[in-house]
């Protein structure tokens, strides 16, 4: 059973943020082999959402909420553990995702820079491609939005 919940940077303990960043490193940097440095300075700005299974951080994404400049929300890091897959998580938080959105933020745009691959599972929850494939890190991505 997992259980999510929403942190400002701040309200992180140091073993939340260190879990945090021990996942995104072991898929988004050993398991994607693209060696890029995630601790990106923009974690403080972000909303985490930790999702846990018994003590184990297995699901994770980062939300930016609109700003009086950019009037619109991105999320990103979407990450699930490997030993958590096929257990349907992915889904889950995007659902969380979406449920925190609505609530706080309604009517406001969803934008995502979303790994090609992953097209068809955004689209399913109301997202939309916008321009061209591009290579970010030496993977294929393309811009999507969801509008409310």
């Amino acid at each position: 059973m997992i259980n999510f919940k929403w942190y400002k940077f701040s309200e992180l303990t140091v073993e939340q943020l260190y879990a945090v960043l021990v996942l995104r490193s072991d898929i988004f940097v050993v398991e994607q082999h693209c060696p890029y440095p995630d601790p990106d300075g923009k974690d403080i700005f972000a909303l985490h959402l930790l999702g846990m299974e018994k003590d184990s951080l297995v699901a994770y994404i980062r939300l930016f909420p609109p700003t009086d400049i950019e009037n619109y929300i991105v999320f990103g890091r979407v990450v699930t553990a490997r030993s958590a897959r096929n257990k349907g998580y992915g889904k889950r938080l995007m659902q969380e995702l979406l449920s925190y959105c609505d609530t706080n933020f309604p009517g406001i745009s969803i934008k995502c820079s979303a790994q090609h691959y992953l097209k068809k599972f955004y689209e399913g929850f109301g997202f939309k491609v916008y321009g061209e494939m591009y290579e970010e890190d030496g993977i294929p991505h393309i811009a999507m939005q969801r509008d409310s």
